[in-house]
């Protein structure tokens, strides 16, 4: 499958209204996510919960290490939230992957329109197919 069928095929993705940039299948390529911030992915606080920042980016490596090959799972990720998005912020997520293999290391960020840096991300995922 290629990222654009992987995405027509994702309920979580489509839920949030997360919709597909760039994606470039090996480990050449960058694949990229985006997303508007709406009221309801707001914390109490007024700002985009992380949760919803996370599963933008998270879904970047979702497609980009299972285009094209075999199914791969994520074995860990981690994020650092760098600044606050808000309600009406354009975001995108833009993932590398500077090492491809049967485990493979991806690093992204989330930016908003601006240029400003949301958050930085490293993931991992596994080959299983």
């Amino acid at each position: 499958m290629n990222a654009e069928e992987l995405h027509t095929t994702d309920p979580a993705a489509q839920s949030l209204g997360i919709s597909l940039g760039e994606a470039s299948e090996g480990p050449d390529g960058q694949t990229s996510t985006h997303l508007t911030v709406t009221a309801d992915m707001l914390n109490p606080f007024g700002t985009c919960h992380g949760g919803v920042i996370f599963q933008l980016i998270d879904t970047a490596m979702a497609y980009r290490s299972n285009a094209g090959g075999p199914t791969a799972v994520a074995t860990s990720a981690s994020i650092d939230f760098v600044a606050a998005a808000h309600e009406g912020d354009e975001l995108t997520a833009t993932l590398t992957s500077p090492f491809w293999a049967r485990n493979a290391v991806h690093d992204g960020a989330v930016t908003k329109g601006d240029g400003t840096i949301v958050a930085l991300f490293r993931g991992k995922t596994l080959r299983i197919g």
